[in-house]
């Protein structure tokens, strides 16, 4: 059976849990070589060894993305790990749940630069490998249904996923050139333990599964041609917004 991204090398942040884990599975399971980011050694390792059950390829990195020389870190352990880079994935984020009149100067700087100069940093360290190498590459970053509509209570997640998806497009844009695309997902509310599963219906809020696969396709040479898209993947979360 030929996959879609035999001999590849991908990097996927936030990916020992959760919708990142779902999105690392997807990307070995269709062929990628596979780095595992998060915060946490233990969920990290777990993360990796899981997927290499599966017969997959992986190894991992720790840290905080947030530090000044982390994207570099990050993108020169891919390397020395795989020999490259193919695909980057953004899919670490910080959702902190406060009132607008509550939210302080911390809590707005931790989202943002989670949420948004780390992806920022990642795509560039990222697309000085993928220039160098000269076969061009994949960036996927996940952004959400708040990067479209306002919350009160999620104040800096929607700067900065609204940012994310401006960042998308200018990226996309500014490494065009170099064959290098630059996508988004933007989910509405995901079904929880959902990496198995697809969604039943429109009528259904999405799953992991759903959104991995769409990234698995906008990783690969299907989606050659396409840059500067956001895909908006929000199910039955589209009835109970206005956009």
């Amino acid at each position: 059976m030929n996959r879609l991204l035999e001999s590849k090398v991908a990097v996927v942040t936030g990916s020992s849990r959760g919708l990142g884990l779902a999105v690392a599975r997807a990307l070995s399971a269709d062929g990628a070589k596979v780095l595992v980011v998060s915060r946490s050694g233990a969920a990290a390792r777990k993360a990796a060894t899981g997927i290499e059950e599966r017969s997959g390829v992986a190894t991992f990195w720790v840290g905080d993305l947030t530090e000044a020389t982390a994207a570099d870190s990050v993108i020169a352990h891919a390397v020395s790990s795989f020999g490259g880079v193919d695909i980057l994935v953004n899919s670490a984020g910080l959702f902190v749940w406060k009132p607008f009149m509550e939210f302080s100067l911390e809590d707005w700087r931790r989202v943002l630069d989670t949420n948004l100069t780390a992806a920022f940093l990642l795509i560039r360290s990222a697309a000085r490998v993928m220039i160098d190498q000269g076969r061009g590459g994949s960036v996927v970053n996940i952004t959400s249904v708040h990067g479209s509509v306002g919350d009160p209570n999620v104040v800096a997640q929607c700067a900065s996923k609204s940012g994310l998806v401006g960042l998308t497009r200018a990226a996309a844009e500014a490494l065009r050139p170099f064959d290098i695309r630059v996508n988004a997902v933007s989910p509405g509310s995901i079904d929880p333990d959902s990496a198995d599963r697809s969604g039943e219906s429109p009528n259904a809020r999405v799953t992991q599964a759903d959104i991995a696969t769409l990234v698995v396709y906008l990783s690969s040479d299907l989606a050659r041609s396409i840059t500067g898209s956001v895909i908006e993947a929000f199910g039955s979360t589209r009835t109970q917004i206005k956009i």
